[in-house]
């Protein structure tokens, strides 16, 4: 009898895709936190509603007090619900895109404030049409005031799901001559970390509106004949070097030249100054 060999058993074997467990188990973490806020949800609404009917009568709440004690509950869900997501986010950052978990986390923030809202006109009996018709002057001064939130915000969605750059890109600010990586985009606000280590901050608003121009930077590292931890030989007619790739940036490249790191920038690769020959490591080791 014929004993198959590890390699050969290793090789029958099917291995389920890394990104198709991750994905996986993300969707199992927001399907257990629905079904979770669906639960709590209603046996908050059923609690609610055996304290107004044999309760509170009882020990003399008002109907007053009854929608007081809707609100507060209403919005205490809310927020734990939407803790409970950026949690979970969190906890598969290292996982999933940056700009896609900031898609997530910003939509899920607006849905969830959306329910909450219609839920608290519903417990107070008020009419969205009853707002707009009757605020009068007190409803156009708040209007005026809360524009430019509501502006950032939805300057922000419209960053997150149209805007080419992402988080993660390098990109320039025009009209002040800054250089950085967008480091965050939230509903109010896009965090850029400039190339000094500064944050640099920006209104949504105004970049959508086209007030802060920002210019994204094409990385010209993707376009090397080389990456990182590659072994290469690049040589002209004055210089040689063999060593390990250690570090690529959309300017420079550096290699680690026995017990030196030498720095050379990628415009003079891209414009033939240098050959270049990629070492394999199958032809090292014989």
């Amino acid at each position: 009898m014929v004993t198959p060999k590890q390699n050969d058993y290793n090789d029958n074997v099917s291995v389920p895709p890394l990104d198709g467990l991750k994905q996986k188990s993300l969707q199992h973490e927001f399907t257990r936190l629905t079904i979770k806020a669906i639960v709590i949800v209603i046996g908050a609404w059923i609690s609610l509603s055996i304290f107004e009917i044999f309760v509170a009568p009882t020990i003399g709440f008002q109907h007053t007090h009854i929608q007081v004690t809707d609100t507060i509950v209403t919005i205490i869900l809310a927020l734990v619900i939407i803790t409970a997501i950026r949690r979970i986010l969190k906890r598969f950052s290292n996982k999933m895109p940056a700009q896609f978990s900031a898609s997530i986390s910003f939509f899920a923030i607006i849905v969830i404030a959306l329910i909450s809202a219609i839920l608290l006109l519903y417990q107070w009996n008020v009419e969205p049409q009853e707002i707009l018709v009757g605020g009068g002057v007190a409803a156009i001064i708040v209007g005026i005031g809360v524009s430019t939130i509501v502006g950032n915000i939805f300057s922000g969605g419209l960053m997150l799901t149209t805007f080419p750059a992402k988080i993660g890109d390098t990109i320039r600010i025009v009209n002040d001559d800054i250089r950085g990586k967008v480091e965050e985009i939230n509903m109010m606000y896009t965090k850029i970390i400039t190339d000094h280590g500064e944050e640099y901050v920006v209104p949504n608003n105004a970049i959508i509106q086209g007030t802060v121009r920002i210019m994204k930077e094409i990385s010209l590292n993707k376009h090397l004949p080389f990456s990182d931890g590659d072994q290469i030989e690049i040589k002209n007619s004055s210089d040689r070097h063999v060593g390990i790739i250690i570090k690529i940036t959309p300017e420079f490249t550096t290699i680690l030249d026995g017990n030196k790191e030498v720095t050379i920038a990628n415009s003079s690769i891209f414009d033939g100054r240098f050959i270049i020959t990629k070492i394999r490591n199958d032809v090292q080791s014989s």
